[in-house]
């Protein structure tokens, strides 16, 4: 069990000698469920609304090492506890001296945008697959236009210009990606703060869960998650977190959403509308759902290229930092992720 998650105001968790005791009710039997987790089984922790956590608990999670995210119930990602076992401060100032350098910061911009949309196009080619229509004009135009999109980011001769064009292979991404749910939960257009239907809001929470992972791979190679190449620096953005995220979002994150929509493992009731904000929401109940596919989604084995080594997401969130830390050191800059 990688990640343990504490979901909601009816959980639990505190310190049981080498184990956290989770406690949940358990409405259809009215009862109480307990379950041990050994500290050596885990990860990471993502601490979901008004869980009940031990002060003893917080404090063994870092002494071993381990993450905890703290989410509200709508999906804002409120912060991370993270141990105290970060010692590469050398490694930090390398960060900050190059952030300052824009050539490199163009090349590993230029980069990530360009694994972005070549994703984008890869997921769009695999659903058109899947429905028959790869040679719709529809999708042989939208095809057509991100490769050259991809092409033209290779060669961008600035941030601003590099982020139009993201911008618009992002419309045209979403346009099409779009046509490809479901009839009771469609898609009209992406919608963040907050989210106006079920579809985005999945999307807007698996991004926000996906980042907690990257956060935390960032953090662990003594890297300033604040600190990016691609995002703007803004305070409290995890601007690191963010670049690392992008070449991410179609293949796994919104591959994920579309599948469990689709296969009818999240249904129309199991999101909330909430007044106050006028945003769309996962229930608490659509949450444990959730979170057992999105483990299987990040666990699945595959291969990056014919015959290659198999490997997971977890494994390609640690390679996309490992080439970022490469590049860093002088030793040239690698692609990022592609979608095989």
């Amino acid at each position: 069990m990688p990640t343990l998650y504490l979901n909601g105001y009816e959980t639990e968790a505190k310190l049981n000698s080498e184990r956290i005791e989770v406690s949940r009710l358990d409405h259809e039997k009215d009862d109480v469920v307990t379950m041990q987790v050994p500290f050596f089984d885990l990860d990471r922790v993502v601490i979901v609304g008004r869980a009940n956590v031990s002060t003893a608990v917080l404090q063994r999670l870092a002494r071993e090492g381990i993450p905890a995210h703290f989410m509200g119930s709508s999906g804002r990602w409120l912060g991370t506890l993270s141990p105290m076992t970060n010692g590469h401060a050398l490694r930090r100032l390398r960060q900050y001296e190059l952030a300052r350098n824009a050539p490199f910061a163009l090349d590993v911009a230029r980069a990530l945008v360009t694994a972005k949309i070549r994703n984008s196009r890869r997921v769009l080619q695999r659903l058109s697959a899947n429905r028959d229509d790869a040679q719709a004009p529809a999708q042989l135009d939208v095809g057509n236009s991100l490769q050259e999109l991809s092409l033209r980011a290779t060669q961008a001769k600035d941030l601003d210009s590099l982020r139009g064009l993201e911008g618009l292979a992002g419309a045209l991404y979403f346009n099409r990606f779009g046509t490809f749910f479901p009839e009771d939960m469609p898609f009209k257009g992406r919608s963040r703060r907050p989210p106006r239907d079920p579809a985005n809001a999945l999307l807007s929470w698996t991004y926000t869960i996906v980042l907690t992972e990257v956060d935390s791979a960032v953090r662990a190679a003594g890297l300033d998650p604040c600190l990016g190449f691609l995002h703007e620096i803004s305070y409290g953005r995890p601007s690191m977190a963010l670049d690392l995220l992008e070449p991410l979002r179609a293949p796994l994150c919104d591959l994920l959403a579309i599948k469990m929509l689709s296969h009818k493992q999240l249904k129309p009731e199991d999101f909330e509308y909430r007044a106050e904000d006028g945003g769309t929401y996962l229930t608490r109940e659509a949450r444990k759902q959730f979170f057992c596919e999105y483990e299987r989604s990040m666990t699945r084995r595959f291969a990056e290229e014919k015959n290659g080594p198999h490997t997971d997401f977890r494994g390609v969130l640690r390679a996309q930092v490992n080439t970022l830390l490469r590049a860093m050191d002088g030793q040239g800059l690698n692609e990022f992720f592609i979608m095989p």
